[in-house]
């Protein structure tokens, strides 16, 4: 299974909201190993965590203390993660989806690097992202909401290996 995951979904991890529990739970379950899953991220995603858990310390959401032990936990996760490589490619496809969909930038460049990757499922809390990326085709959860059955997941995916 080719996972996506969204920085909107991944800082639930960290900081508790709606979703996070969900999150929580799948990825312990699913496991960090690349090579039990592989789970994809945008590599505008390391700078978005740590923007956010930074900016969770100054709104008072964490302590200065919580940023540094998540600050840890995720340099581990992200050792373990698919890094997708940018290239000319990514960046064209990136501004078509802003053109196409409305979207801000690092979303468009998220959504891009999802479909580069032709992920089997994407996970993501940002409604208007997971909207688009439905309309493009891609299954998405919203850790707000139930997950769907995975194996129908994988089934609904076109055979691409």
């Amino acid at each position: 299974m080719r996972i996506f995951l969204d920085t909107s979904a991944w800082i639930k991890f960290f900081l508790d909201e709606a979703g996070s529990t969900r999150v929580r739970q799948f990825l312990a379950q699913q496991g960090w190993s690349m090579e039990t899953n592989q789970i994809a991220v945008s590599p505008i995603t390391y700078a978005e965590v740590l923007a956010t858990l930074a900016r969770a310390v100054r709104g008072q959401r964490i302590s200065p203390e919580g940023f540094e032990g998540a600050h840890q936990v995720f340099e581990k996760q992200w050792a373990s993660v698919k890094i997708v490589e940018v290239n000319a490619e990514l960046i064209a496809q990136s501004g078509q989806l802003a053109k196409d969909y409305g979207l801000r930038g690092c979303d468009a460049f998220q959504l891009a690097t999802a479909l580069q990757v032709q992920t089997t499922l994407f996970i993501g809390a940002d409604l208007e992202l997971n909207d688009t990326a439905r309309t493009c085709g891609l299954t998405v959860w919203n850790p707000s909401d139930e997950l769907p059955e995975l194996a129908a997941v994988e089934r609904s995916q076109p055979n691409t290996g």
